[in-house]
């Protein structure tokens, strides 16, 4: 069922409905555990991921979850909720029990936790992402996607190279919030390659 799910969004969603450009995905599949996290502001952005990555987990938004059948889905597609505006421990570590015990296994989160409008520049990083990261000892992959992708329009999706949270960076909330802008900052530059 997964590989056909797949099979439908690389086909409909990354050749028809939009013509999606993977850049560099070599430096994401060189690792067998990672976070990747990409800047947000169309909903198909997670499909494009998930269609070309393996052993991949996907946080969302929890309003996602509120349908019971849609709910069931998701999860059934290693689709997992968060609660956005809060301090959701509970997500929190889920996120980071996900990489215990497996070989294999990449997240997808959005470091801006939620979607860009066109009218703006970019968002705000949380410091979620760096925080699982150091917690579940996986690099961080910074992707940029073209924003704010019209139907049947060219997207880039490209990588970048891997950062990593030390210690230091964990235990110090500034240095959290300041390496997590740092990440977005990284995203958005791979558009200026």
């Amino acid at each position: 069922m997964i590989s056909l799910v797949k099979l439908f969004f690389k086909i409909f969603l990354c050749k028809i409905f939009y013509r999606v450009n993977f850049i560099n995905k070599e430096k994401e599949e060189k690792f067998d555990r990672c976070i990747i996290c990409p800047n947000h502001s169309n909903t198909v952005e997670p499909a494009w991921i998930y269609s070309k990555t393996k052993n991949i987990c996907i946080m969302a938004k929890a309003e996602l979850f509120n349908n019971k059948f849609i709910g069931a889905l998701l999860k059934y597609f290693n689709v997992f909720p968060i609660r956005r505006g809060e301090h959701d421990v509970r997500s929190l570590i889920h996120a980071i029990n996900l990489f215990k015990n497996v070989d294999k296994r990449k997240l997808l989160i959005f470091p801006e936790g939620e979607r860009i409008k066109a009218s703006e520049k970019r968002g705000v990083a949380k410091v979620g992402p760096a925080y699982i990261a150091y917690k579940a000892d996986v690099p961080i992959i910074p992707v940029y996607i073209t924003k704010n992708a019209k139907l049947f329009s060219k997207v880039n999706i490209i990588y970048g190279d891997p950062l990593y949270v030390t210690k230091e960076m964990a235990l110090d909330k500034e240095k959290l919030k300041a390496f997590s802008e740092e990440l977005l900052n990284k995203c958005y530059s791979l558009n200026k390659r």
